[in-house]
């Protein structure tokens, strides 16, 4: 089975009308997604004002529950979501008419987006399960990412410092994710105060200073 297909036929799998959306989305906990999620939003309101409404791309939509989020603890986004499980979207379509959710493969080697179309790039939970070239698809998708947002590109990862590591998932090191990347382009951060099992990585593209004139 190719890794694409696995990964829609575990997610389409967990895929009920009457099921909470955390448990499709197979996090543990309501709380475990949502803390995920206000790492998130704390990153934004450090770096945009609060009538700024940026241009939002979330990877790995799932049923959109972010955007959800995000308009309950009132920080508008334009929100756009992107996965490859169509029953998923299906979904996410059924109980959030209003967003705009599509059936999006970004990783095809000509990029279907435009470069910078978005002020802040979001994964969350993409990541996770083990497929068995995890560490390079992470680097992939990082350097998609970059390429997509003007600004800000914030991402979520298991952590390998956690004492419970299912078989399924795939854990990293932030520092070897890190060690990887072109990083002269961007202010990097990691977050890891918040679960036992996940850190975050945050990118903020620096600014290039404009020249004086007269200077090539």
């Amino acid at each position: 089975m190719g890794k694409r297909s696995k990964i829609n036929r575990y997610y389409a799998s967990r895929v009920y009308a009457d099921r909470e959306g955390y448990e499709i989305s197979s996090w543990s906990s309501r709380e475990a997604q949502v803390l995920r999620f206000k790492v998130l939003l704390d990153i934004m309101r450090k770096h945009f004002a609060p009538d700024a409404e940026p241009r939002l791309l979330d990877v790995g939509c799932g049923l959109g529950e972010l955007a959800v989020y995000l308009e309950k603890v009132g920080f508008p986004v334009k929100y756009t979501g992107v996965d490859i499980t169509a029953e998923v979207l299906h979904e996410g379509h059924r109980r959030h008419p209003d967003l705009d959710l599509r059936l999006l493969d970004i990783f095809q080697e000509e990029c279907p987006l435009a470069p910078q179309s978005y002020e802040v790039v979001f994964a969350s939970g993409i990541f996770n399960m083990e497929l068995g070239n995890n560490e390079a698809f992470a680097l992939k998708a990082l350097r998609r990412f970059q390429y997509l947002s003007s600004k800000l590109v914030v991402a979520n990862f298991l952590h390998a410092r956690s004492y419970f590591q299912p078989r399924i998932c795939h854990y990293y090191l932030p520092e070897r994710l890190l060690d990887a990347l072109e990083q002269d382009k961007y202010a990097v951060r990691t977050h890891e105060d918040y679960l036992d099992n996940d850190f975050t990585l945050e990118f903020v593209r620096r600014q290039r200073l404009a020249q004086p004139m007269g200077m090539a």
